[in-house]
């Protein structure tokens, strides 16, 4: 429909281009020729945009206006060709016929259906020529922009309740998803946790068999489980159902408090104010004096911090020469113990001493002189004896050689 208008308010300004451009087509340059084209399609979607917004008018405040706008535009095209007079009396006809006289006024889209019977008697006065070839009334500018800022309104008012039907349809299925994937979640758990339980570990190799017991048993730790899960969601929802309702109240009274509002609780807010201001300052005043207390006290504290960063030192010192005078003492009793231990050895060895000496006695000189004249004699024969065997390894040694050089010839 919107284009079936585009091309019935383009058609007079179209059929007036190509009679300008069938006369003066010698004279325009390409240039001006392509111009004059871009203007015209300009026109042309100018013309739609309106007749479409017009249709939408029409539609919502009277769809029965549009019956035989089609079948008129039709003909129209037929007869663009036939003369004036045929057109307008098939104008007449057709206005009459289809209450197209109700078009002659674009106020009249913006009243309300209780008024269009009245405003059809009026508009149809004014109308004079044909509507179809751009003869009749026009609309002016502001009635133009009030019939665009409607559509606009209403078009933005249903995007946005479809907006929000979206983000509820969003949420609803945002919520249904995670509920879905929870349920998923949970059979798979439960299956995994039947199939270990009862299908792998309750198995009976001897019967070849799952006994009931252990079936019996699984269901029932997880039927107590379910019913744990339950009481914690039954918990959670009346919790979530406690907040919910706290805010709405919330809510609730915050409203009251916003439509019983008037103008003395507003002087009232301000003496409020004003009261908040002089406590914040006297407050502020109190704050500054701290600082300049925390200030001194700040000096006082890094003095009496480097002091006894000295005193630590000094400190530090004495710990470090006590634990290495407590090193010394234990090695100086280390070796103490050690001492007093090879003093008992050399105490034991002493007595022995003395106890030998008590008891060695001088031997005779004569048997001493003995003694050593055996030793003598004993020295001697083993000296002998050594030459000897000396003597003999030699004739050993030449009797080698010999039987050496015997069993190589």
């Amino acid at each position: 429909m919107s284009h079936s208008y585009g091309h019935r308010g383009s058609s007079s300004p179209h059929s007036r281009s190509e009679s300008q451009m069938g006369n003066y087509g010698e004279e325009l340059t390409d240039a001006e020729l392509i111009k004059q084209v871009n203007d015209i399609k300009q026109t042309i979607r100018i013309i739609s945009l309106e007749n479409e917004i017009f249709e939408r008018v029409i539609m919502r405040l009277e769809p029965g206006l549009m019956h035989g706008i089609q079948q008129a535009l039709d003909y129209a095209t037929k007869l663009q060709s036939s003369s004036s007079l045929n057109i307008g009396s098939f104008v007449k006809s057709q206005t009459s016929r289809y209450g197209l006289e109700s078009l002659a006024s674009p106020s009249r889209m913006l009243t309300s259906p209780s008024r269009v019977s009245t405003r059809r008697v009026e508009s149809s006065a004014k109308v004079s020529g044909t509507v179809i070839f751009g003869s009749g009334p026009r609309i002016n500018v502001l009635e133009r922009s009030e019939l665009v800022s409607s559509e606009m309104e209403i078009l933005i008012g249903n995007l946005e309740k479809a907006r929000k039907e979206a983000a509820k349809q969003h949420a609803l299925l945002k919520a249904q998803l995670e509920e879905i994937s929870i349920r998923e979640t949970d059979i798979k758990k439960a299956a995994e946790m039947f199939e270990q339980e009862v299908i792998v570990e309750g198995w009976d190799k001897i019967a070849q068999r799952i006994p009931a017991e252990i079936w019996i048993r699984s269901m029932t730790e997880w039927v107590k489980i379910t019913d744990s899960h339950i009481e914690k969601f039954r918990l959670r929802t009346s919790t979530l159902n406690s907040q919910y309702s706290n805010l709405k109240g919330q809510i609730k009274v915050k409203a009251e408090l916003s439509e019983n509002l008037r103008a003395v609780d507003f002087d009232k807010l301000k003496i409020e104010n004003r009261e908040c201001l002089e406590i914040i300052d006297y407050k502020l005043q109190q704050l500054a004096e701290l600082k300049k207390m925390t200030g001194d006290a700040n000096l006082n504290l890094t003095v009496h911090k480097k002091a006894m960063m000295e005193q630590n030192a000094y400190l530090t010192d004495i710990l470090k020469s006590i634990k290495e005078k407590y090193k010394k003492t234990v090695d100086l009793d280390k070796e103490r113990d050690v001492i007093n231990v090879q003093a008992d050895i050399l105490a034991q060895r002493l007595e022995d001493v003395k106890k030998v000496r008590l008891a060695y006695k001088v031997p005779d000189i004569m048997d001493y002189v003995k003694v050593k004249s055996e030793v003598a004699d004993l020295k001697h024969s083993i000296k002998l004896l050594g030459n000897r065997v000396h003597i003999q390894q030699i004739a050993l040694a030449s009797l080698n050689k010999k039987l050496k050089s015997i069993v190589t010839n």
